[in-house]
């Protein structure tokens, strides 16, 4: 084994793992309860070894990772992962160290804080960081290994990346409550593409709902587009058009006060699974396993 390899410590790679992921050495030291100067002089020490500079060190503003440091952050957290999942065998009901997840950004208001709850609940010594990406982010999310795991929709991401299926997100149309549609329990395709639509507009989500009405032959009146899951029920609410979504609040009131009717679509069904992307041909970590099987047993129970 080359010298330069042995020199490493599992201190020095920790130290950078979590400076990298909070920007900031001071940040790490008053987190794992030691001085400031112990984590700065592991990095420069790890820096030393490797022979590159890992971050630029910004006065006011932290620390950022270099290019070389993005590359090294991504196979350092897999030393981390294999040395805590080593220990963890030992105890199988015990999850250590660090996980680093995704949430799809408009699952995340409805699931992020009860799967996070979950895994903090079961796994008092794991350290559980969720983030919210957008569809766009996930493949290269993943293979960049910044996360293991990101619950999502089942939207094609690449041969690359596997799904596992957990749930199927039902489908609905949205209306304000003074809509000539607001009485009705249902509302079909063609009813809707007469009126204006107010349209979810988020890359791969958007191609979701436009597919829809493609895969019917028929064509919507996109009215306004919004990135915005609020936003959209907001301006539904006040009567400038209908939206079709998929996740259901605990109630109909927007933000601002207003509120939407929501109809069942006849003759549509969703198609469209809820479950968690992670890489293909990876097995999953014992920490990685415990993400999905807590988001099964939360979609499992609505």
């Amino acid at each position: 084994m080359p010298k330069a390899q042995s020199a490493l410590t599992l201190s020095q790679i920790r130290y950078f793992v979590r400076t990298a992921e909070l920007g900031s050495m001071t940040a790490t030291a008053a987190e794992m309860y030691v001085v400031q100067s112990a984590v700065s002089t592991a990095i420069a020490q790890l820096e030393t070894t490797v022979g590159c500079k890992l971050f630029i060190r910004q006065r006011t503003r932290g620390v950022v990772l270099t290019e070389q440091g993005r590359t090294f952050y991504a196979a350092a957290l897999g030393i981390l992962n294999a040395v805590d999942d080593a220990i963890d065998s030992l105890e199988p009901e015990r999850l250590t160290g660090s996980l680093v997840a995704g949430c799809f950004t408009t699952l995340a208001p409805f699931w992020l804080p009860k799967v996070f709850e979950r895994l903090r609940s079961n796994y008092p010594d794991l350290n559980v960081r969720i983030r919210e990406v957008t569809g766009e982010q996930v493949e290269q999310l993943l293979h960049q290994r910044e996360m293991e795991v990101v619950l999502t929709y089942g939207f094609d991401y690449g041969r690359d990346i596997d799904f596992v299926q957990l749930s199927e997100a039902p489908l609905y149309a949205a209306v304000s409550e003074d809509s000539h549609l607001a009485g009705r329990e249902s509302v079909s395709l063609e009813e809707l593409v007469s009126e204006p639509l107010i349209l979810l507009d988020m890359g791969k989500s958007t191609n979701y709902f436009l597919s829809i009405f493609h895969d019917a032959h028929l064509r919507p009146q996109v009215h306004q587009r919004f990135e915005s899951y609020e936003v959209v029920r907001s301006m539904v609410a006040r009567g400038h058009g209908y939206t079709i979504l998929n996740q259901r609040p605990a109630h109909d009131l927007t933000n601002d006060g207003g509120r939407i009717v929501r109809l069942r679509i006849a003759g549509v069904r969703s198609y469209l699974q809820v479950g968690v992307a992670h890489r293909n041909g990876e097995p999953l970590s014992r920490k990685g396993q415990a993400f999905v099987d807590e988001c099964r047993d939360l979609l499992s129970h609505g």
